[in-house]
């Protein structure tokens, strides 16, 4: 006995690749990560503060920051981030951040490995971010 082929619409294959492209997809920016600086503790910051090489935010780089203002919409924080030219970058109106200056102290820069360095800061060519609007 021969078995018929199967045929398989388009629309159900195109819907089963989605699928898997979407179990594949990297972290994006606005998700949220652990923070584990020594120095910054559980309660509110009066600064931003960047840690790399967290696995849940892939290529990208971990930031903590003040609380928003009243009436942002800020899922999480801290939050996975990346370097930007404008907000469309930050996808502000599904995480809101901002694309905004998040400046880098010298002796944090300095302790870095090259490596890590040009991975995630590329020479410090960026020092805008997508991160939390400023009051």
């Amino acid at each position: 006995m021969q078995v018929p082929p199967v045929r398989v619409r388009p629309s159900v294959l195109a819907g089963v690749l989605l699928g898997m492209l979407a179990a594949c997809q990297q972290p994006d920016v606005g998700q949220s990560c652990s923070f584990d600086v020594p120095g910054v503790g559980p309660g509110p910051v009066t600064a931003d503060y960047l840690e790399t090489g967290k696995t849940e935010c892939e290529n990208l780089v971990c930031i903590r920051s003040p609380d928003p203002p009243a009436g942002s919409h800020v899922k999480n924080n801290p939050y996975c981030s990346k370097p930007c030219v404008s907000d469309s970058d930050c996808s502000k109106s599904e995480t809101g951040l901002v694309c905004r200056t998040v400046v880098l102290d010298p002796q944090f820069l300095a302790s870095l490995p090259e490596d890590v360095k040009q991975k995630y800061l590329g020479d410090v060519q960026f020092s805008s971010y997508c991160a939390t609007p400023l009051p």
